[in-house]
Formats: structure tokens, C-alpha cells, sequence
């Protein structure tokens, strides 16, 4: 089954607007995900809509950092946004997987993983979440500015798709799966992220002739602006029409329309 199938009906009901309930008294009505309205997700999924990138900068001359992009049109980001709620309110699934079938992406398969979600302290002892009241806003470059305790942000982890044999320090650059991962805090924190960005106000196409805006989204690791779990590759979102849109995949930004 593809994600355009499986999460599309749902993404069709979500609100379109930013609501002002947070800096207003203002009533509004928003979306509530739970177990009950949710669909239980398959294990495995695929898609041609999104493109995942992997590139590494420095902090200073000594600390190399691994980021892993997201490409895709605000729709497939929204589709991507109720896949990872299915996984979390889900009763059976804790892991669900996408195939990229995309010939330009270098990442092959995204995984989500909830495991953590069940871990605690107390040996016996499990928990899972009730319900998440999405709030639309449009998300800041860099999001979430506040302070979280570490165990609340996502981790995201480049690694190899299981068989591919491929030796842990001489084969870095064949890595081709990325695993996002994490508490449901964090889990949900992607998810409203990657929903907000999926807004039409984000989408906003740039005037003929004018420099295309920046619409990306940076997670950046603990030697920056802490926003992903500390040994977590940076994570970047784009849109098409941006700057740093790469030409040599435009047709993603007909995707979803």
C-alpha cells in the first residue's frame, strides 16, 4: 500500500488554518487523534512523493555532524505526520516502515520506531498515550523554542537497511535507512511538526521573478540549538519552490496536489 493511500483520507479532514486559540480567546475547533479514530497502520509502506537526503557539516575543525533531509510537497509531509500518530496510538504496531521509491533518494527505507514508548522505570509497567489535540500554527525555522529534557526529543539514526552487510566505519557513505525514534513527547513533537508544515499558509509560492523563500525546517543536534536527542543526526524539511529545493527532483512538487 502506498502513504498517499493509507494516510490521505485522513490528512483530507485535518483543519487548513492556523488556529489563535493560544494568543487569543478565541473558541475554535481543532483535530483530537486517538486509538479511536485512528486506523491501525500496516508494517510496511511505500512511496515515490518523498526524497531523503544525507549530508555531514562540522562544528569547528574536530565534530562531524550527519543531517538527513526530508523533500517532499506540504501534503506528502502531513501524510508522513498521521503515519507516525498511527504508530504511536496503535495497539499492535510499534514499528512501521516506508520504502522510498524515489530514484533520486539516497535514503531507501524510513523507519519509525515507538519502542520507547513502553519503557519505563518500574518493571511491569506500561503506558501509552490517550489523545494529542492538534493545534495548527505555522512552525518557526528552527521550532520548538523552549527548554526539553533530552528524553523528549526525537533521535534520528542513520544506519543501513538490515542485510545489506555493509561494515559500520569503512561503508559511512552507503548508509541508505533512516530510523526516527523516540518517547511519545517526542514522536509527537515530529509529527505536529511535520502537520504544521504541510499547512497551505507554509506553500505559499513566491512572487515571478522574486528569490524563493526559505521554506526549511531545522532540527539541530546538542552543539547547536538542541532540537533532536543528543548522538541524533540533524534533521532538515523542505518544501518545493524554496532555495533549497535541489533542481534535479522537481517533480515532487507537483505531488500531492
Amino acid at each position: 500500500m502506498s502513504l498517499s493511500d493509507f494516510a490521505r483520507p485522513l490528512v483530507a479532514s485535518l483543519p487548513q488554518v492556523q488556529c489563535s486559540c493560544r494568543v487569543e480567546s478565541v473558541e475554535e475547533k481543532h483535530y483530537t487523534f486517538s486509538a479511536q479514530n485512528l486506523p491501525e497502520p500496516p508494517p510496511l509502506l511505500a512511496t515515490s512523493d518523498l526524497v531523503m537526503a544525507k549530508t555531514e557539516h562540522h562544528y569547528g575543525n574536530c565534530c562531524r555532524i550527519d543531517t538527513v533531509h526530508f523533500y517532499a510537497a506540504g501534503q506528502t509531509h502531513r501524510e508522513l505526520g498521521v503515519l507516525i500518530l498511527t504508530a504511536l496510538f496503535s495497539e499492535k504496531t510499534r514499528r512501521v516502515a516506508i520504502d522510498l521509491e524515489h530514484e533520486s533518494s539516497a535514503i531507501k527505507r524510513l523507519e519509525i520506531n515507538c519502542g520507547a514508548l513502553t519503557g519505563s522505570a518500574c518493571l511491569g509497567y506500561t503506558r501509552k498515550p490517550q489523545q494529542f489535540t492538534y493545534h495548527p500554527e505555522i512552525p518557526d525555522r528552527i521550532p520548538w523554542d523552549g527548554r526539553f529534557d533530552e528524553r523528549d526529543l526525537p533521535l534520528f539514526d542513520l544506519d543501513f537497511r538490515e542485510g545489506t552487510k555493509c561494515h559500520p566505519v569503512n561503508d559511512l557513505d552507503k548508509r541508505d535507512k533512516v530510523e526516527v525514534k523516540g518517547g511519545d513527547e517526542a514522536l509527537i513533537l515530529v509529527a505536529e511538526l511535520l502537520l504544521n508544515i504541510g499547512l497551505p499558509a507554509c506553500d505559499v509560492s513566491s512572487d515571478a521573478g522574486s528569490t524563493p523563500s526559505d521554506k526549511t525546517w531545522v532540527l539541530e543536534c546538542f552543539l547547536g540549538r538542541q532540537r533532536v536527542a543528543k548522538w541524533s543526526a540533524e534533521a532538515q524539511f523542505h518544501l518545493p519552490n524554496s532555495f533549497s529545493w535541489p533542481g534535479q527532483y522537481p517533480s515532487l512538487s507537483l505531488s500531492g496536489a
